[in-house]
């Protein structure tokens, strides 16, 4: 990195010096035209009119090619040094295309000089403007030469980092694939455990004392969570492969969704869940977004102290282009300390409650993947956490 920077001021200070060394001579040979009473403005012998032996079809055919020459070299130049502007930081050598708007532009004034000197004979205006672009010329291919070895550097690394990210999704994809396996595999002996200890508890639950029939409710209960902890970190590996399918999404139409998922959970909690008259829309996938807000809204559900109603308040609000949605509860919320751990992976902040810390990451990473932003605040009113997220609007 530290070459290319290098390399990039030497060719910048080649260009500069070679500009000023040539315009200097240029403005000299003025000073000294001047000194012999020869102005640039000194008008001798005929205009080309005269050339083109005042024949209209003639002289407008010129004209028009010049000015058309003259006009595109300068809109090529403006828009070289827009480009520039907008995007410096992230344009190597950069400062070439400056040099070459600089000499496109001194070439689009020698076609406006032939189309003055038609009428006007002002040969050493013209001649002068056509040293500047000479001067331009040249300064640009003296400064060019010397970064070719840099390009081709540049245009190598290019190639390598094409080629990493190549191997990068090839590896993505095979542990993708991994990831199936396993799950496959772990789950396999699970299923087993789960269906043996409950042929145990119906086959031979008069037979067997208390204590057993408990180890086996705890046997079946922790294969349970193992097959849920697999699941969810399938879901965790899978979301950045998922295929987007990026478009206009009403939220009401996606919060709808995911309440008639959770119904069964919103009842039995006999939770209050509170939405906007008007939802906004968003751009965005719609089944990410009901992974997110089915995560939010669940761990509201879930996550509650003893004998408290669940209450969960959705807000939405859409300005400059960003659609904010805040999702507000009044459960156990989450220790100012931890606020900073709370999307990493099997961070658990309530061990007495079920969950497997890996659905906040599952959400953060889908709001990654959308192109937003993701947060958590404590709520404004009493216990609680309110989770905020950022995502384009719909435009």
């Amino acid at each position: 990195m530290a070459a290319t920077t290098t390399g990039s001021w030497w060719g910048r200070g080649t260009f500069f010096r070679s500009s000023v060394a040539i315009l200097a001579a240029v403005l000299g040979g003025v000073l000294v035209f001047e000194a012999l009473n020869i102005s640039v403005f000194t008008r001798i012998g005929m205009p080309h009119e005269f050339c083109y032996l005042r024949d209209p079809k003639l002289v407008w055919l010129h004209v028009t090619a010049d000015v058309l020459i003259g006009a595109a070299y300068v809109s090529i130049s403006v828009t070289l040094a827009y480009l520039v502007y907008r995007a410096s930081k992230d344009i190597p050598f950069n400062w070439v295309f400056l040099a070459f708007g600089l000499f496109i532009v001194s070439c689009g004034l020698t076609h406006f000089m032939e189309v003055w000197v038609i009428w006007e004979p002002v040969y050493w205006l013209s001649g002068y403007v056509k040293v500047v672009t000479a001067a331009a010329s040249v300064a640009t291919a003296i400064a060019l030469f010397p970064l070719l070895p840099k390009v081709f550097a540049f245009i190598a690394e290019a190639r390598k980092s094409e080629e990493r990210r190549t191997q990068i999704e090839q590896l993505n994809l095979e542990l993708e694939r991994f990831n199936y396996s396993v799950a496959h595999d772990l789950r396999a002996p699970l299923r087993g455990i789960s269906g043996f200890g409950q042929a145990l508890r119906e086959d031979y639950s008069a037979q067997l004392p208390p204590a057993a029939q408990d180890y086996i409710a705890r046997m079946q209960e922790s294969a349970e969570r193992m097959d849920t902890l697999i699941s969810d970190l399938l879901k965790y590996a899978t979301i950045g492969r998922q295929e987007l399918r990026l478009r206009a999404v009403e939220l009401e139409e996606v919060l709808g969704v995911t309440l008639n998922f959770l119904q069964a959970e919103i009842e039995q909690a006999d939770a209050e869940i509170l939405l906007p008259q008007n939802l906004c829309a968003v751009r965005g996938d719609v089944t990410l977004l009901q992974v997110v807000f089915q995560n939010l809204i669940g761990n509201a559900l879930k996550f509650v102290a003893p004998g408290v109603r669940p209450r969960v308040e959705i807000t939405c609000t859409n300005r400059e282009g960003v659609v904010t949605v805040r999702v507000t509860d009044n459960g156990l919320g989450i220790p100012p300390e931890a606020r900073d751990r709370v999307f990493r992976i099997f961070e658990r902040f309530h061990p007495t409650h079920p969950g497997t810390g890996i659905g906040l990451p599952i959400v953060h990473r889908a709001i990654e993947r959308l192109g937003g932003r993701i947060g958590v605040d404590p709520a404004s009113r009493g216990t609680g956490t309110c989770f905020w997220v950022e995502l384009p609007a719909a435009g």
